[in-house]
């Protein structure tokens, strides 16, 4: 007598292993924080300030992080004091400062970078399982959007 199957399984297939992936990224992802002395919310801020764009208000960036604005003073602080980034003066409005990595800081996030590409199953795959699941991962952010609400070619 076959099986019966479970209604919902491909599911619960798909749930388990997605969060099976995000078990296996959150372990690297913690190892690799914990050797370069790093929390997981001052990595946040370093992955949130991209050197090819201007420098963020620190009150943008708390917004956008979900953080407290006096969370991220004192997590920016910290970053500050390792040279990691650096406060600026806004170019316009002399009331806010704005964040920027700093060439450390960039070296860091590089550091970051090549530590998960060894230690992550996800970089096991191909390039191209890697653009697809980038692709798809992003779909799935934007939720019904498709590809075009994600920013990602179609």
């Amino acid at each position: 007598m076959a099986a019966a199957r479970v209604p919902g399984s491909d599911a619960v297939t798909l749930i388990k292993l997605v969060f099976q992936a995000a078990d296996s990224m959150a372990s690297a992802t913690s190892d690799v924080l914990a050797e370069l002395d790093l929390t997981q919310s001052q990595a946040r801020i370093l992955w949130a300030l991209d050197p090819s764009r201007p420098p963020v208000p620190m009150r943008e960036l708390a917004r956008r992080l979900n953080f407290d604005p006096s969370n991220i003073t004192l997590m920016t602080d910290r970053l500050a004091a390792a040279g990691l980034v650096e406060r600026r003066p806004h170019p316009t409005d002399g009331r806010q400062r704005v964040l920027a990595l700093t060439d450390e800081g960039l070296e860091v996030i590089t550091l970051l970078i090549a530590r998960l590409r060894e230690l992550s199953p996800i970089f096991t795959l191909s390039s191209q399982e890697q653009a697809e699941l980038a692709w798809l991962l992003a779909k799935a952010q934007a939720g019904r959007g498709g590809p075009e609400a994600t920013g990602l070619p179609g």
